[in-house]
């Protein structure tokens, strides 16, 4: 069993940029469309985080983490 230093090392990039990319479609939407809301920006941001995983490990990319 992999330590948690190592694992929280190998899953931070993973994590840096879900939040980057997050970010970045939610100021894409709010540049072309306006300012969704709290709660439809919730739900974006929500989308993103879910869907992040299942498209890295279709990639390779994944972290063995995520693998299982």
């Amino acid at each position: 069993m992999a330590s948690l230093r190592s694992r929280l090392i190998e899953l931070l990039p993973h994590y840096l940029l879900m939040i980057a990319l997050i970010f970045g479609v939610l100021l894409v939407i709010q540049e072309l469309y306006g300012d969704l809301g709290f709660w439809a920006s919730f739900a974006v941001a929500i989308a993103i985080a879910a869907v992040y995983p299942f498209v890295v490990r279709r990639l390779g990319v994944a972290p063995g983490a995520w693998e299982r």
